[in-house]
């Protein structure tokens, strides 16, 4: 199957990556730290290699919570530790994999599509590590979690899709948010989840009774807590994409986006939202889900939810319309959804439908339609480009006599 029209193939050859990096940490510390890193790879080695190395990071580490407790519950307080040592080291073979690009001449359309895949797939993974170490377990708390964080990524592929650049700030999910994840691992290696569970006023020993609203404060749970503070952080940073797309809008770049209508461009959102809505609107009518199943639904949400920016990318790197519609992700979603509608809420229905049953179905079909879709994008790439995806392929020479 053609993801990309014959005739927009060669708009892969027109994609130049651009970035704008403004965090404190990653010019000042971070950096040199990843310059020299990367020296340690030799030049035949592909950056998409060192990308999905740091994916295998991630996978080890869910694995490992698999291996203790599937339903996302407690671990021995040295697995969190490992947690966050395999967190920093996917951030650092996250970071480096473009400097590997461009020392191997290999920078192009296929590093944008693949990185921004395996960092897809990263955001779904890393909650299950989050809500262990936090002490949130299956709970609405995950959920939540969950969508802040893939929220958080759904906005910066939108907003690159329509600047024509990825925009990390003073304070960016890849940098910061990072390091504050492998802090929370590291410190719950030594307290424990239990810890994260602990009311403010517990931990920080001061007058909360100053107020009713420092009383409500203090009696906050820690994890909690930090929900709350990821939750402001997201609105600022819809407020900060959606500021940058109005200004592209208004004021084009040559990285912008052609098309200059902003209602169109905020219109990109909906798909987001609508998956949300009918992602919880599914937990809600089959809360057992949430309780008793909630791994495999954010498995399964992730796998859908990599297809729905997996399309966003290649839109923006083969110049496309941008993709307001993803049948293949809605299709699962929609009779997910009609299928707890009609148990729930209607009297007709006297068979009880297994909810363990159902979402692994899904999953399977899930997990068949990502790799199914990455896969194909990924071969017509290739074979387009005559390139390689995990090994850097040597270019042919031409001999006269």
């Amino acid at each position: 199957m053609a993801y990309i029209p014959a005739e927009s193939l060669r708009n892969l050859h027109l994609y130049k990556y651009a970035g704008v990096d403004k965090s404190l940490v990653s010019r000042f510390i971070l950096t040199p730290y990843w310059n020299t890193l990367v020296k340690i790879f030799p030049l035949w080695v592909a950056p998409n290699l060192i990308t999905l190395l740091g994916l295998f990071c991630t996978i080890f580490n869910v694995l490992t919570l698999f291996y203790y407790d599937t339903s996302i519950g407690p671990c021995p307080n040295w697995v969190y530790t490992s947690f966050g040592i395999g967190l920093f080291v996917y951030q650092s073979l996250d970071a480096i994999d473009g400097k590997q690009a461009r020392r191997t001449g290999a920078s192009g359309p296929l590093g944008e599509l693949f990185d921004h895949s395996c960092d897809a797939l990263n955001t779904m993974l890393g909650v299950f590590t989050w809500a262990s170490a936090t002490g949130l377990g299956q709970s609405w708390w995950t959920v939540c979690s969950l969508f802040a964080g893939l929220c958080n990524f759904y906005l910066s592929t939108w907003e690159e899709y329509h600047t024509g650049v990825l925009y990390l700030g003073y304070f960016s999910g890849p940098v910061e948010g990072v390091l504050m994840l492998v802090a929370v691992h590291l410190w719950t290696g030594i307290a424990g989840p239990d810890f994260w569970k602990q009311n403010l006023n517990q931990v920080v020993d001061i007058d909360w009774l100053y107020s009713p609203y420092t009383h409500a404060i203090g009696k906050l749970p820690l994890n909690h807590l930090l929900i709350i503070v990821g939750a402001v952080v997201v609105v600022f940073n819809i407020s900060s994409a959606l500021l940058n797309v109005i200004k592209v809008k208004i004021y084009p770049t040559d990285t912008s986006h052609k098309d200059r209508s902003i209602l169109k461009a905020v219109a990109g959102l909906l798909p987001f939202v609508l998956m949300t809505g009918l992602s919880v609107g599914w937990l809600y009518m089959w809360p057992s889900l949430v309780y008793e199943d909630l791994s495999t639904f954010i498995l399964f949400t992730g796998l859908l939810f990599g297809h729905q920016v997996g399309t966003i990318i290649t839109s923006h790197v083969a110049k496309l319309s941008f993709p307001f519609w993803d049948t293949p992700a809605m299709a699962l979603l929609c009779t997910g959804c009609a299928l707890a509608y009609v148990e729930t809420s209607l009297e007709c229905c006297s068979v009880a439908i297994d909810h363990r049953l159902v979402i692994r179905a899904f999953l399977v079909l899930a997990g068949a339609q990502y790799f199914i879709f990455i896969i194909g994008i990924i071969q017509q790439i290739c074979t387009y480009l005559d390139i390689g995806c995990l090994y850097i392929k040597k270019k042919k020479t031409l001999h006269t006599e």
